[in-house]
């Protein structure tokens, strides 16, 4: 059996609309959460700040968790998984100073392209991992998720 990877992503909201990166592959393009894997004995808060200096060049606040999810790549079409094949994801809501422009940082992943603030409407048209995404930014049904979303694609 592989090994289980920890991750934190960050939920970053500015007026109504979340900020993802902007990723490309063979298949076209994709959007997902800032964040990434956990390195041993690195608290995940510390995990998250790591990423986020790395992917969006930026630093944030860790507000809280607020999502748990599974991604066991067997059960998916598409997964950006290269390390493991589960990865057991915690979402935080995160804040980033007012100023702050969306751009990638200086560690960007080989598969970002830009780092781009999304609504819902923008969210219905693309390839968003995971999709629960779209329902996390419409403020009518956000309130009613659980915590735990368990494999969802």
């Amino acid at each position: 059996m592989g090994r289980v990877r920890t991750a934190a992503k960050a939920l970053i909201f500015r007026e109504g609309r979340l900020l993802l990166l902007h990723c490309r592959d063979a298949t076209g393009d994709w959007y997902a959460l800032p964040g990434g894997g956990q390195d041993e004995g690195e608290p995940l808060d510390e995990t998250l700040r790591r990423e986020c200096r790395e992917e969006i060049g930026a630093e944030i606040e860790v507000l809280g968790l607020r999502f748990v999810r599974d991604h066991i790549a067997a059960n998916h079409s598409f997964t950006y998984l290269q390390e493991a094949a589960h990865q057991v994801e915690h979402l935080f809501e995160c804040r980033v100073a007012d100023n702050y422009r969306a751009a990638n940082g200086p560690g960007a992943d080989t598969t970002q392209v830009d780092v781009v603030w999304l609504d819902s409407a923008e969210l219905a048209g693309v390839r968003v991992y995971p999709g629960k995404l779209r329902e996390l930014i419409d403020p009518h049904r956000a309130g009613s998720l659980p915590m735990y979303w368990g494999d969802v694609e």
